[in-house]
């Protein structure tokens, strides 16, 4: 009994994920199931009892018998399947795709209201209602083509074009743990974060714009001056005795 199960093939590592402090590991068996775990969990009896940073190797072990696993040794025995627009529509099902979406266009129709402020801001005069509605409207413009219906079918296409069959689904059992659901929920509130950072840079470095044109534009009209001087045809200097 002891010679089948040493025989028995451990699971592979296929890749690992930090989120925060956690982290988490893809297991998988060769031609079979593949899932995330932490220190502390089990997969197909195995259980993961220690990740050794300075060596990036998982301990597994299994009725007493001990496994190092390196991500680097790690093969994938099965040819790799061409994911289908099927699979990818399931990820993103698990995504939350259209309510992600819908969130991060209102936090970019934001940031577009903060950028425009300043062409906006020169309309002295306008009726404070009226400027309101053509903001809206511009912004009804600029985002008209990106509905979460439209764009779900898009991201579909490009994922099923760039992820094989196994990645999407070992996606989609990160997306199906509490940290992936964590990592969806609270996506928006990490883009909205991002842009304060993001913003008051951006508009430092718009306001230095200005300066730099002015120059430019500055040294352009120089040179071109110059170079009229220097093709234009020397003043005739009349001959001597000549009046």
């Amino acid at each position: 009994m002891s010679a089948v199960r040493a025989a028995e093939p451990a699971p592979e590592l296929r890749g690992m994920l930090i989120t925060g402090a956690e982290k988490r590991f893809a297991l998988s068996l060769p031609g079979g199931e593949t899932a995330w775990v932490t220190v502390g969990g089990k997969f197909a009896g195995w259980a993961l009892t220690e990740y050794r940073a300075a060596d990036d190797v998982l301990v597994l072990v299994k009725d007493g018998r001990e496994t190092l696993v390196k991500l680097s040794s790690s093969k994938i025995s099965e040819p790799e399947v061409k994911a289908t627009l099927a699979d990818a529509e399931e990820l993103l099902s698990k995504m939350k795709f259209e309510e992600m979406f819908d969130k991060l266009i209102e936090q970019q129709k934001k940031s577009v209201i903060e950028m425009t402020k300043g062409m906006t801001g020169r309309m002295k005069g306008a009726d404070a209602e009226e400027l309101a509605a053509f903001q809206s409207k511009m912004l009804d413009v600029i985002f008209k083509e990106m509905n979460a219906e439209v764009m779900k079918a898009d991201f579909a296409k490009i994922y099923s074009e760039v992820f094989t069959k196994s990645e999407l689904k070992g996606l989609g059992d990160f997306y199906g743990t509490a940290a992936g659901q964590a990592m969806i929920d609270k996506q928006p509130q990490v883009q909205a974060k991002t842009m304060e950072v993001m913003m008051p840079r951006m508009m430092a470095g718009m306001a230095k714009i200005g300066p730099m044109a002015a120059e430019f534009a500055k040294e352009q009209a120089a040179k071109k001056k110059a170079a009229a001087e220097a093709a234009a045809p020397a003043a005739e200097v009349p001959a001597a005795g000549n009046p």
